[in-house]
């Protein structure tokens, strides 16, 4: 009976006058789908690693990474995502150019993590990490674990402050050469600086840019990581200006030096500092902290080994470094991350592994102080 009575509909349907039926409203047009489906995030190591070989905004391919390059590329990042990213000039070098800190996640967080790069010389891959950590982070800002954690909730409770590169001038001379100086009256003193430093050296242009090419201090050829006021009166150094190990005429003498101190000061809630070097693949945090403030930063150092692979070592340094005024002036939870394994500067050869040793050593260091 249902059959036939199905029949009949369709029939009589069928015999209905067109002008009888009213039309509806247009259809309307489905969205069109997305260019490309939402990333399941099974294989963070395996996503890394595809990352790194896909053309993006950071260009990885070579190890000379400029000033320029990290300048366009920051440009770039915060127009792409402007909610997740900016930047601002925080001081100048000694040659003028202009100091950036990139604020990564909200800016209104509780916890601030600052990150410093590239404050030696010829330690030129550590911009390149940062700013490469920094795309990363960005492109999946929205679909991103570590472990259960998601990268959005990350970077919204937890805001870096990432300097990609805080001795540019000193970069610059170990990327390109002596043509970097603009001053006039500091390319004479470079020159003097070369035959005390070789007495007897050669002085072609192309010599002395080979010289360069192991360049670690500032234009003024004082070495920013043995410039902060943390015993320096203690730490023996070369006693002149020189390529490294320069300490200054003074605590705290170089622009770059008072750039990072005041960017430090002028964030309330930092939880920790993290000093990005190269090389040697270990993890340097006894800066002659005492007690609670010492079982926290190994504890923190700690957790960055089990991330990186990195040797914790245990020796004390006290040698007028970032990480030491951080921790022996401020208070601050503080470790010197050293990438890497061949002599500076790295081959590019080297960032492979160094990318995915510390790829998600931020996600880490948010989830850990989430957790802490």
């Amino acid at each position: 009976m249902k059959r036939i009575i199905a029949i009949f509909l369709i029939v009589t349907l069928l015999w209905i006058p067109t002008s009888c039926i009213k039309e509806g409203p247009p259809a309307e047009t489905a969205p069109p789908p997305p260019v490309e489906a939402p990333l399941v995030w099974s294989d963070s190591d395996a996503i890394a690693e595809q990352f790194l070989m896909q053309s993006g905004i950071v260009d990885c391919s070579k190890r000379e990474y400029s000033y320029e390059e990290m300048v366009a590329d920051l440009n770039e990042l915060s127009a792409a995502y402007p909610s997740l990213l900016s930047y601002r000039a925080f001081g100048e070098s000694v040659l003028g150019r202009e100091l950036y800190v990139a604020v990564l996640g909200n800016p209104n967080a509780t916890r601030q993590i600052l990150v410093s790069a590239g404050i030696h010389g010829r330690e030129y891959l550590t911009p390149l990490l940062a700013m490469k950590q920094i795309e990363f982070y960005l492109t999946y800002s929205q679909n991103g674990l570590y472990g259960d954690l998601g990268y959005s909730a990350l970077f919204n409770d937890t805001c870096f402050y990432i300097v990609p590169m805080t001795n540019p001038d000193g970069i610059m001379m170990a990327q390109a050469g002596v043509t970097t100086i603009t001053n006039i009256t500091l390319r004479q003193e470079l020159q003097s600086i070369y035959h005390k430093d070789f007495e007897g050296g050669y002085t072609k242009q192309t010599q002395i840019d080979e010289y360069l090419k192991i360049w670690k201090a500032n234009a003024n050829g004082v070495d920013l990581n043995r410039n902060f006021d943390a015993l320096w009166d203690e730490y023996n150094g070369i006693r002149r200006k020189s390529h490294k190990n320069f300490k200054g005429t003074e605590p705290n003498s170089e622009p770059e030096t008072q750039a990072m101190i005041a960017l430090t000061e002028s964030l309330p809630n930092i939880q920790a500092v993290i000093s990005l070097h190269s090389q040697g693949e270990v993890l340097y945090w006894n800066c002659g902290q005492e007690d609670e403030l010492a079982q926290k930063t190994l504890d923190f150092t700690q957790m960055l080994s089990a991330q990186t692979g990195y040797e914790v070592k245990t020796q004390q340094n006290n040698d007028a470094s970032y990480t030491d005024w951080c921790a022996l002036q401020k208070g601050l939870i503080a470790v010197t991350v050293e990438t890497g394994t061949d002599t500076c500067p790295l081959p590019i050869s080297q960032f492979p592994t160094i990318w995915m040793q510390n790829y998600d050593l931020l996600a880490a260091s948010a989830a850990y102080f989430q957790a802490n």
